[in-house]
């Protein structure tokens, strides 16, 4: 007679059988990830950047984890060319009488920690009349997917950029369209004038028309928190005035 022992693992064993098979049947149940994702990853190694995005577009807008990982290979790639002279919209400004790096920023639509960035500036004020600066108008909008846990910057149908959100804090409705109210700039909790000469060493924060901050550090308030590399690299991406839409 077989002991009750030797039953009971058979059954157990032919449970976790009939549970995998209908586990590969069911694909909500057993997610097959899709094989472009880790041949883009093996792009990207091999410096074929674009390669790997054209790759990677069919599972940009899928809400699931193959979408979610086609979203931070892309942006990985993107925002590079974003945040370059390699930037397809990058053009040459000379400098005027007068101007200063916050004016050409608010002038061009272009974030004065971006031209500061492209041009190996160190003194905001220190630009000379004639001199030539390399700039790139930004046009994107910022997306906030809270269920995701995601950011996303889109130029038209381009994904710029995507960022895991740490944490958020919002009471009351805040879903749906609103813009980019300002932009502000902090150093150990304190903020700084805008045209502060520590602007450019300060940890960033945006500042929505709704109320809502996007920001590295806890505040009172309605707020979406991101890694402070991730903010600080977000804020070179947008300027005031951008749309921004926020998805439950």
């Amino acid at each position: 007679m077989k002991s009750t022992f030797s039953i009971l693992s058979a059954a157990v064993c032919f449970n976790l059988l009939v549970g995998a098979v209908f586990a590969a049947d069911n694909y909500s149940l057993w997610p097959r990830r899709p094989a472009e994702l880790e041949q883009a990853r093996r792009l990207v190694r091999e410096q074929k950047g674009a390669e790997a995005v054209h790759l990677l577009q069919p599972f940009i807008h899928d809400n699931g984890i193959a979408g979610r990982e086609a979203r931070q290979i892309t942006g990985s790639v993107n925002v590079q060319r974003y945040l370059s002279r390699r930037h397809p919209d990058a053009r040459v400004y000379t400098v005027k009488p007068g101007d200063n790096v916050f004016k050409i920023a608010a002038a061009e639509k272009c974030p004065f920690e971006l031209i500061m960035l492209l041009n190996g500036i160190v003194e905001p004020s220190g630009l000379r009349v004639g001199q030539k600066l390399v700039l790139v108008p930004m046009n994107c909008r910022l997306e906030i997917h809270l269920s995701q846990r995601e950011v996303c910057v889109w130029d038209g149908e381009t994904l710029v950029a995507d960022y895991n959100i740490t944490e958020h804090r919002l009471t009351g409705k805040k879903e749906g369209g609103t813009t980019l109210a300002s932009r502000e700039s902090l150093t150990e909790g304190s903020r700084l004038p805008a045209r502060s000469l520590q602007t450019a060493s300060a940890d960033r924060v945006l500042v929505l028309e709704n109320g809502v901050r996007i920001e590295s550090v806890h505040h009172s308030g309605d707020e979406v928190l991101l890694d402070r590399k991730d903010i600080n690299e977000l804020a070179l991406l947008l300027v005031s005035g951008c749309d921004v839409v926020t998805y439950p």
